[in-house]
């Protein structure tokens, strides 16, 4: 038995981890790479998109969400702790923030 919860233990773990990723000043970004935008942030995804309100994105897109703020992607997510992530999916991140998948 002990196995069996062990097993599923790691197995949830790891799938997470592909989820999101610990960015060098300590934040969580969505996806397996975090890059530096010019404005000193970490987008998750390989490139960052410069927004019309003057922030970084992860990715080659941006939508912008019901509260004026912009996420990377061309859909976003209502988490529940009431902000947006980008993607169909909010994660709850180690730090208790939430970042779209």
């Amino acid at each position: 038995m002990k196995k069996i919860i062990i097993g599923a233990v790691l197995a949830s773990t790891m799938a997470l981890a592909g989820s999101y990723t610990l960015a060098p000043d300590g934040s969580y970004v969505s996806g397996d790479t975090a890059t530096l935008a010019p404005d000193g942030t970490y987008v998750g995804g390989n490139s960052a998109t410069l927004t019309p309100n003057g922030s970084y994105v992860g990715g080659s897109s941006s939508t912008m969400t019901p509260n004026g703020n912009y996420v990377g992607g061309s859909t976003s997510t209502l988490a529940p702790d009431g902000s947006y992530v980008g993607g169909n999916t909010a994660t709850l991140a180690p730090d208790g923030s939430y970042v779209g998948q």
